[in-house]
Order: structure tokens, then C-alpha cells, then sequence
């Protein structure tokens, strides 16, 4: 656009934002208007219709509709007029966009369904380059009798409704080249015709929803003059655009073979980029379907004079995986590409139960990355570790976790972190209740060079609108930013680090009184001073949590690692010291299967290395206790057994025995307070008498007996 196209455009805008103030009410139907676009609304119960008028003295096309409901409201659904596609930006805005814009003298409704019988709205309207041209602060509805949904009305019973458009592309034809005719809103299944002034050059159907997409010539011996282009019904209603046609020597290069290139797999979050080669400034249409065959998005670009083009698209972190199609045309040549969104979770686990109750056994299975180590931590309600593990994942890829609950558990939603090098996956149960997403954040690392952007993966309730700020080395506000989490309750944020200064910053994630806090470094450099390294004890048991704490030079990166008696690095962790050159550490703990001997911690940074060896022993398990809840039972009854003093998160076998003849034999893994739990079902052809229930931890072991009798 030329300079002065916008500042006169500038002026316009700034004249019609002003005006978009005035509203009048008092009448059923309330409008908001202002000097360029009408809004008018009308509500009953819950349902609201919402009519956008683009005034006849008006310049500018509407493109796109920002609708927000005010007053803590939410919208739950919502209907739009064909060749309008919504999307909910969160749970209280909406954003309506069409490639094909709404003229001078049009109109165009939108239904929506909020969570209140008298809402209340604010809106902008923009054109399509992006520019507001209109809105208002708040938009009242009044009740009507009944719900008016946006409809397609047809003029005279035939083809041609009062809605129906058409764009011709490119908008600049010329003499004998190609054109497409683009129409939206027209009846459906209708016999079309298409005019070039008063010759007749092509007949067509509409499809089911009343749209065509048809590629047609302009005559040799067409006048290279300004023309009526005319869409006509059988009933001789019409629409028509006045465009000027071009000379014939002004045509695009012709004989150039279109082309496509695109990433054949692309993953949630991904820049999904397109690009080929057309004829010199041609224009195309690109249609992006489901597996379905659905249309879901329509847009056009413009090679450049070279027949280069190239168009970018971010996919969505909640759109759906799976199959979809790009079709691309220039009106001559159409090419399609296939492109499948495939999640890039390496690690995918599920509970098989959403709810638990006390006492039950959780069991989460799935697959991870086969030969490798996984990381299995298990957090309460309140964000406690209370188990974790370390085992090697098979080479089928395949994993089960089972963890016994306590009787006494505290109810709420726990969380399972599964790990494995960079990949991090986490699930959800509740013990009690139903789990409600909390919020969880992690960033991709520790500590960031300035020329790297970091991410944040972060966990809540489904299309909650989140919070973001970060906090300087100075306890002061470096940034802060709002986006809502996808409708599957998931999201990475990711931002620059431009202008960030050496030093230690703090991420926090906030959704209302709830939030979660990660510190992270920029540019910091490793210790040049000595390392000083203790832990609160000398000897461990397996199970057992280890606390690091130490001191070298201030804002240092430390790099810290367990190794068991055979060398072999457990774990790896870095951290960073604090202003006062101080650090610590809790994520390391002794494996439930360690073997006893020496174990390694140690701490290096550059040059500097130190190393603390830790006793681990297996525990002597004295006072194990063993109970059942009645001493008498008849068969097919179940026997809920439980007792502590055992090995903490440690694998233990029981017992029944008859006599010395073993009746069954049961695995469970204790708590990580050294309780265990299970129950057995008694089967319906044991004889009756006498039996023992024994519970054996390694060496050391527990029993009691319990009678059964005839059902």
C-alpha cells in the first residue's frame, strides 16, 4: 500500500475507533454502532445472534471478528455463515476470519452459546491486512422470543441467496488467461452461470454447503476494458463485480509447471512451511482438509514475479492427529500433498483406571524408548515425592507401572513423571476422587545461551488461560505474557532471550491462586574456585531420598552425579549456585534394587571436581508387621492384607501356604514410607482349615494365619 493510502487509511480507522463508541439501547434489538461498522444482538436463554453490518460508506473489507464475552462468562459454542470458519482463542474469545471479506453494504451473523442468559460483549472487526478498522467497547443483549441462528436466505427460491458472494482471481485478469471464480453463501446444489458482461462463457453446479470453486479462460477477443463479471441463477437473480481486464501482454508467464514442496510429517506446535514455484505473480489457492475429506481452511498468496512462493502455517497445539490433504492450484495446474501430524511424545503412557480408591493397586502402561533408562517418579497431591525408580525399558519398547496405595493415602490427584534423556512424559490419576489437572511447568533445560530460546511444557486444565512472568536476577519484572493451554489441557511456550543479561531468572506459570515456579540460568560459566560437597548421612537403604548441599563460587553451573560400585553414572542432574555461591539438590535417590557397597556422588564444574562416597546397606527390616482384616473367612471371599516395617518403595513377596505347601504367590512394591498393602481373592475350591500368610522383604520376613470355611 502506498504511503499515502495509509495515512489517509490511518485516519479513517482512528475516525471510525472513535465513533464505534456510541451505542443506543433501549429497543429488542440493541446495536452497537459506529460511524463504519453496524453490530446489532439479539439473546434468548443462552443463545445470542450477533449481526456485523459493514456500513455502504465505508472503504474497508472485514476480514476477521474478535469476539469477547465480559463479566466472567465463557462460551460453549458456536455457529457461523458459510465461508466464515471460528475458533476459540480461549474459553471467553472467540475469532471469526473468512478469505472471503464482507463489502460495503454486506452483512454477516454469527451464533454463539455462553455459560449466561444475559451476556455481554465486546468486539474489534479488522480488514485484511491486519488493520482495525472498528469496534466497541461493550455490545448488551436484550431477550427475544425466540433463538435467531445465522441462516441462508434465498432470494426468489432459486441459486442466489441474499449472502451469496464471489471473488475472481487474481483481481487483475487478462485477456485470454486463466481465472478462478470463488463462491461461498449460494443455494445448495444450484445451476449457476457465469457472465462476462453479456456473454454467457461458463454453466456450473454449487455444492452441498452452496460453495464453487470453478477455473475458467477469458475470450482471445475480450476487450481489454473495464467489465461486469456476473454470476446468474435459473430465475435470472444475479451478482456481479466490476473489474477492468488487462491487455494481453500484460498476462503472466505462461507454461510454467506448478510445484510443491512440504514436510511430508509435521508434529503439534511445528511451522508447517509450503513452497513451489508457479507462474510469474500468479495467483493460488491453497485448501487445507481432513482425513475426512473436510475443508478446514482456504487461503490464497501470490507467487512473486520469479513464480517463487512460500506460505507458513503453525499447527495448532491441540488440532487433531492423524491424514491431511493440501491442494494447491493455480487455476491451470493442481498438485496435492499429503501431510500426517504425528505426535512427537516418545513416551506414551495411560492409567488404566481414572480413580482409585485407597488400598487398590495403581497400574500405568505403555511404551517408551526401547534399551533405555527410564526415570519413574511418583508425586502426591501436595507435589511430595513419594516413590521413585530407575529400570531399563525392554526391547519391545513396552513399560507397566504398578504401585500399591495405603489405606491411609491422602486422597487428591498424583501425578507419575516418566524420563528418559531429554523426553519427559507425565499422567494423571486420582486416589479418591476424579484428578483435576493441576499446574505443572518444566522447561528443556538448566541453563540457556542468549542466543537460545527456551521452552516451557506446561500442564493444566484444558484451554485454561495462562499467565506467564519472569523475573529477573533483580526480583524484578522482565517479562510477562498470557495464552491459553490446548483443549487437551497441554502446551509449550517458547520465548527469547534478547536483552537478558548473565544470571539467575525465575519462569512463573499462574492460573489464578494457583502456580508453579522454575528457575533457569542465562550465560552462566562453570566454577573456577573450589567445590565443597556433604549430605545429611553417611549410610543409605534402597528407596532412600539423598539431599546434596554444597558451595563453590556464586552463579556457577555444578554438575552432579550418582554412580553405583560399579562406576556406572545412575543419574546426572545440573544446578547452578546462588548469589551467595551456594547449592542443593534433592532429585537423587538410592534404587529399590541397589546392590550394597559404595556408592558416588560427586560434583564438578570445569576443572574442579569432588566426589562424597555414600554406604548403602539393605535395610535389617526388623519389625515387620503383618494383618488381615477379619481372621476367618469362606471361599470366593476376598482378604485385604496390609502392614509397615518393610523396605521402603521395595519389592515384596507374600505368601499362602498350607502347611508348607504354597498355596499362591503375590508381588507388590511397599510405599515410600515402607507400608505395603493388597488383597487376595480365596478361591472358591480351596478346602477348608488353616492357613499362613507370609511376607518376606529380602532376608528378613513376617507371618499370620487366617481360617477358611465352607461357603
Amino acid at each position: 500500500m502506498l504511503l499515502r493510502d495509509r495515512l489517509v487509511k490511518g485516519v479513517v480507522i482512528t475516525l471510525m475507533l472513535v465513533s464505534s463508541s456510541l451505542f443506543t439501547f433501549g429497543s429488542p434489538l440493541i446495536s452497537a454502532v459506529g460511524e463504519l461498522v453496524t453490530v446489532t444482538a439479539t439473546n434468548h436463554d443462552q443463545v445470542t445472534v450477533i449481526e456485523y453490518k459493514n456500513n455502504e460508506e465505508n472503504i474497508f473489507d472485514i476480514a476477521k471478528v474478535v469476539l469477547k464475552v465480559e463479566d466472567g462468562g465463557s462460551f460453549k459454542s458456536f455457529k457461523t455463515e458459510g465461508g466464515w470458519l471460528g475458533k476459540k482463542a480461549d474459553a471467553e474469545t472467540i475469532s471469526f476470519t473468512s478469505i472471503i471479506p464482507i463489502k460495503p453494504g454486506q452483512s454477516v451473523k454469527f451464533g454463539v452459546k455462553t455459560d449466561k442468559s444475559n451476556p455481554v460483549f465486546n468486539w474489534k472487526a479488522f480488514d485484511l491486512e491486519g488493520d482495525e478498522i472498528g469496534s466497541g467497547g461493550q455490545i448488551t443483549t436484550s431477550q427475544s422470543e425466540t433463538p435467531h441462528e445465522p441462516e441462508t436466505t434465498i432470494t426468489g427460491g432459486e441459486g442466489i441467496t441474499e449472502h451469496s458472494t464471489f471473488k475472481i482471481i487474481p483481481d487483475t485478469p487478462h485477456v485470454g488467461s486463466t481465472l478462478r471464480i470463488i463462491g461461498e453463501n449460494f443455494a445448495s446444489k444450484s445451476n449457476l452461470d457465469f457472465y462476462i458482461n453479456d456473454l454467457k462463457i461458463e454453466s456450473f453446479v454449487s455444492d452441498e454447503k452452496g460453495s464453487f470453486i470453478v477455473s475458467t479462460n477469458i475470450p482471445e477477443n475480450q476487450l481489454a476494458d473495464r467489465a461486469d463479471f456476473i454470476i446468474k441463477d435459473q430465475s435470472g437473480n444475479q451478482k456481479s463485480i466490476s473489474l477492468r481486464i488487462q491487455a494481453e501482454s500484460s498476462r503472466p508467464s505462461e507454461g510454467v509447471e506448478l510445484t510443491a514442496d512440504v514436510n511430508s510429517i509435521v508434529h503439534r506446535g511445528d511451522e508447517l512451511v509450503l513452497s513451489g514455484k508457479s507462474g510469474s505473480s500468479s495467483t493460488l489457492t491453497i485448501a487445507l482438509s481432513d482425513s475426512d475429506g473436510q475443508v478446514l481452511t482456504t487461503r490464497t498468496i501470490k507467487a512473486d514475479s520469479a513464480g517463487n512462493y512460500s506460505t507458513s502455517h503453525r499447527i495448532a497445539s491441540d488440532a487433531k492427529y492423524g491424514e491431511y490433504t493440501i491442494t494447491i492450484t493455480d487455476g491451470k495446474d493442481t498438485v496435492v500433498r499429503k501431510v500426517v501430524l504425528e505426535t512427537a511424545q516418545k513416551i506414551n503412557l495411560a492409567s488404566i483406571k481414572e480413580k482409585y480408591d485407597p488400598g487398590e493397586t495403581v497400574v500405568i502402561n505403555g511404551t517408551a524408548i526401547a534399551d533405555k533408562e527410564i526415570d519413574l517418579v511418583l508425586r502426591n497431591p501436595v507435589g511430595q515425592e513419594i516413590y521413585s525408580e530407575d529400570r531399563i525399558v525392554g526391547p519391545n519398547g513396552t513399560l507397566i507401572f504398578s504401585y500399591p496405595l495405603d489405606r491411609a493415602i491422602r486422597e487428591g490427584t498424583y501425578v507419575l513423571f516418566a524420563t528418559q534423556d531429554e523426553e519427559l512424559a507425565t499422567v494423571l490419576f486420582g486416589v479418591g476422587q476424579s484428578p483435576s489437572p493441576p499446574l505443572i511447568a518444566t522447561m528443556d533445560s538448566l541453563n540457556y545461551k542468549t542466543t537460545q530460546k527456551p521452552k516451557i511444557n506446561i500442564i493444566g486444565p484444558p484451554s485454561a488461560t495462562i499467565n506467564l512472568i519472569v523475573i529477573d536476577p533483580g526480583d524484578k519484572q522482565k517479562f510477562t505474557d498470557s495464552f491459553p493451554l490446548g483443549v487437551d489441557g497441554y502446551h509449550t511456550y517458547s520465548f527469547n532471550l534478547t536483552g537478558y543479561t548473565s544470571g539467575i531468572y525465575t519462569a512463573v506459570i499462574s492460573r489464578g491462586n494457583v502456580q508453579a515456579e522454575n528457575t533457569f540460568s542465562v550465560g552462566l560459566q562453570t566454577s573456577t574456585g573450589k567445590i565443597n560437597l556433604r549430605t545429611l548421612q553417611e549410610t543409605y537403604h534402597p528407596g532412600d531420598s539423598v539431599l546434596l548441599i554444597g558451595d563453590s563460587n556464586s552463579n556457577v553451573i555444578i554438575t552432579l552425579s550418582l554412580s553405583n560400585p560399579n562406576g556406572t553414572k545412575i543419574k546426572t542432574q545440573e544446578v547452578f549456585t546462588d548469589k551467595k555461591g551456594v547449592f542443593s539438590s534433592s532429585v537423587f535417590r538410592i534404587p529399590t534394587n541397589a546392590q550394597s557397597g559404595v556408592w558416588k556422588i560427586e560434583a564438578g564444574s570445569g576443572i574442579n571436581h569432588v566426589s562424597k562416597d555414600l554406604k548403602v546397606t539393605q535395610s535389617t527390616g526388623a519389625g515387620i508387621t503383618v494383618s488381615l482384616d477379619k481372621s476367618s473367612y469362606k471361599t470366593d471371599e476376598i482378604v485385604q492384607i496390609n502392614g509397615d516395617g518393610v523396605s521402603v518403595s521395595h519389592t515384596i513377596i507374600i505368601k499362602i501356604l498350607q502347611d508348607k505347601t504354597e498355596i499362591e504367590e503375590l508381588s507388590i512394591v511397599s510405599t515410600g514410607v515402607g507400608t505395603y498393602g493388597t488383597i487376595w481373592r480365596i478361591p472358591t475350591d480351596l478346602s477348608p482349615g488353616t492357613y499362613t500368610i507370609k511376607v518376606i522383604d529380602d532376608k528378613k520376613s513376617a507371618e499370620t494365619t487366617f481360617a477358611v470355611a465352607v461357603r
